[in-house]
């Protein structure tokens, strides 16, 4: 009995999983009942499946993909790119004892101190970055003097070894239109 529960469970879950991934593609779809109810089949079953196809047209592909981020002219084919960029970060150093090094930034943002100076009780830091990071440590000894945006501090504010948050690239995706439809598109990402 409770492995067929584990298995409807999981099964369940699965599709839940499933359908609020494709939510905003159901959203559009929906949004645009009407038109997406005259293209023929294959082209509903692509964009239902999130895939732009050559042939498209943009209303076809804006239901598929939504709005782009840019839309680039090339002024010598007369070609339009649509360019649709996600994610990405610059990455980012966080000491745990307070004080946040946003990736490409410098300067020591954050950093209040506890325990007073000179110390041997244990303190704890907390720092605040401009990257939006937040850094909570502790230890013993010294603890800082509690300098407003103080970084780093005296011995005691550092709760441990730097994090560091390498940077990503964003997701980029271009669909290539020619004379009004899609010549080219990327693939999309799963």
């Amino acid at each position: 009995m409770s492995r067929i529960f584990s298995v409807a469970l999981l099964g369940t879950l699965a599709i839940a999983l499933s359908a609020g991934c494709a939510s905003s593609q159901m959203s559009r779809i929906d949004r645009n009942r009407d038109v997406y109810e005259t293209w023929p089949i294959e082209v509903r079953q692509a964009v239902l499946d999130g895939k732009v196809e050559p042939g498209m047209t943009p209303e076809m592909v804006e239901v598929t993909w939504g709005r782009p981020t840019e839309i680039v002219t090339q002024g010598g084919t007369g070609d339009e790119v649509w360019v649709y960029q996600s994610g990405g970060s610059d990455g980012s150093v966080m000491y745990p004892g307070g004080g946040v090094y946003p990736g490409g930034r410098s300067g020591y943002p954050g950093g209040v101190y506890g325990g007073g100076y000179p110390s041997n009780r244990p303190s704890i830091g907390i720092g605040v970055g401009s990257g939006g990071g937040v850094g909570i440590g502790g230890g013993m000894g010294g603890g800082g003097m509690g300098y407003p945006g103080g970084g780093m501090g005296y011995p005691g504010g550092m709760g441990g070894s730097a994090i560091v948050t390498p940077p990503t690239p964003p997701d980029i995706k271009e669909v290539v239109f020619r004379n009004g439809v899609v010549h080219r598109a990327d693939k999309p990402t799963p």
